[in-house]
């Protein structure tokens, strides 16, 4: 099956906020090129205070809406241009307690971190975007120190929020995502390193229990959207880690969760300046 590129050029400063767009209309992994990352190839590199942005999607009708919408140019890639392009703007990285590192590296971790070996295919969660970067930071402090911990991370992608938190030591973890592709691949990276996830494509209404730890990396309206149902799985005295939200967003996402009997732990939000990753606590009894 192929996949279809947009290629829009956009402000620096707001880069960020078209990726977000795009991601809304059904993008399923947008890159942002700004001078600092290797570009995927055949792409011409962003004049100086601009940006270029390259969506991939699935369906040739959502790729040719997004152009409607922030106009462009639409390619179509053969799967063998998709499958190893992107690879060569990501590299090992250390978060937290944890090193990332793509498959097809060989890099040694640094001593005292945990390694998650990756191959994140079309389901995205590297460890190089922001969202994902502040959300996996988050989630080794909050696991680090307290074995056997449950986990729920919701829109899981690649599966590395989850793996890292079970090589960090959390006992139960369930991941789930609504995309096929996402479930599959996340599976693949469990089996990579060894390790057992719960795993499914149900909502996480569906999902039994209660969870000392629930993650969410997606978008700031689906996290409002989601707020009874993730609410609902966190445990008492349990932590909820929310990212995938601009700074102008994190006063309404927050407050969605407030007004269900959470409490916001301002001193361990994370920021990198344009994004920020939330952290919620529902009290102890």
């Amino acid at each position: 099956m192929p996949t279809f590129s947009l290629t829009i050029e956009a402000a620096a400063a707001g880069a960020d906020d078209r990726a977000a767009a795009l991601f809304e209309q059904g993008a399923s992994g947008v890159e942002i090129r700004d001078g600092e990352a290797t570009p995927m190839p055949g792409v011409a590199a962003p004049a100086p205070g601009r940006a270029l942005l390259v969506a991939f999607f699935a369906e040739r009708e959502h790729a040719l809406a997004a152009r409607d919408v922030h106009g462009g140019a639409i390619a179509e890639l053969a799967d063998e241009d998709w499958g190893e392009g992107w690879k060569r703007g990501l590299a090992p990285l250390a978060v937290g307690h944890v090193w990332v590192r793509p498959s097809w590296i060989d890099a040694p971790a640094p001593a005292g971190a945990v390694e998650v070996v990756l191959d994140p295919g079309m389901a995205f969660g590297t460890g190089t975007p922001p969202t994902t970067a502040l959300c996996l930071a988050a989630v080794s402090d909050a696991v680090a120190g307290r074995a056997g911990l449950s986990v729920l991370d919701v829109g899981t992608g690649s599966g590395l929020l989850a793996i890292a938190a079970r090589k960090l030591g959390a006992g139960r973890t369930a991941a789930v995502d609504v995309d096929p592709v996402a479930v599959r691949v996340a599976g693949e990276n469990a089996a990579r390193n060894g390790v057992a996830l719960e795993l499914s494509g149900a909502p996480p209404a569906e999902v039994p229990g209660t969870f000392d730890l629930v993650v969410a990396n997606i978008l700031a309206n689906t996290l409002v959207e989601l707020a009874p149902d993730l609410a609902a799985r966190l445990a008492p005295g349990g932590t909820l880690v929310l990212s995938g939200i601009l700074g102008p967003q994190a006063d309404e996402v927050r407050a969605a969760y407030v007004a269900l009997g959470l409490r916001a732990a301002a001193e361990r939000e994370r920021s990198d300046g344009e994004w920020t990753a939330l952290v919620l606590e529902r009290p102890a009894p």
